[in-house]
């Protein structure tokens, strides 16, 4: 066993899987996120790289199981790196709640002064003396966690917008 895990063609095999795992992530992330030829190539390139690894995986004589665990500990590394290198390059986007808020005017002020204390832009109608319209914009993850837990705590009904650029 330790031959095995000491020998060059089992860790050929492992960084051939890697490199696998990784084209394979980003095939989808293009394939979901990208545009027709993106696409078509991201996938050209993974499955015609992924007809090496079948052949090699097939061949190659090391046990199953070590197949298995070098496989799977190359999907976790390689896909958790995958997912953090995106997370740290998505762009926050600016969202729009809309909200339609059946409460009375003190309470809807107190709405009101808890989202701009926490700097949150926001504009409300009164529609009648107990139904309001709120759009609260925001700038990141984190403010729209802050809307929802106001606008929840309220029992104020809402939805969100994803818009295609952030104001910032």
């Amino acid at each position: 066993m330790l031959a095995i895990l000491s020998s060059e063609i089992f860790w050929q095999f492992t960084i051939l899987n890697f490199i696998v795992v990784l084209v394979g992530t980003l095939r989808s992330l293009i394939t979901i996120k990208g545009g027709k030829w993106s696409a078509s190539i991201a996938n050209a390139i993974y499955f015609g790289y992924n007809t090496i690894i079948i052949f090699i995986t097939a061949t190659y004589e090391i046990p199953l199981s070590l197949k298995v665990i070098a496989v799977a500990i190359v999907n976790l590394v390689g896909v958790f790196a995958i997912k953090l290198g995106e997370e740290k390059m998505r762009k926050e986007k600016m969202w729009i709640f809309n909200a339609t808020a059946k409460v009375n005017s003190t309470e809807l002020l107190k709405v009101v002064e808890l989202l701009k204390q926490a700097e949150i832009k926001l504009v409300y109608t009164k529609v009648t003396n107990t139904l309001y319209t709120m759009q609260i914009f925001s700038n990141s993850q984190k403010e729209s966690e802050m809307i929802k837990s106001i606008l929840d705590n309220y029992n104020i009904k809402y939805c969100a917008i994803e818009t295609k650029e952030n104001r910032k």
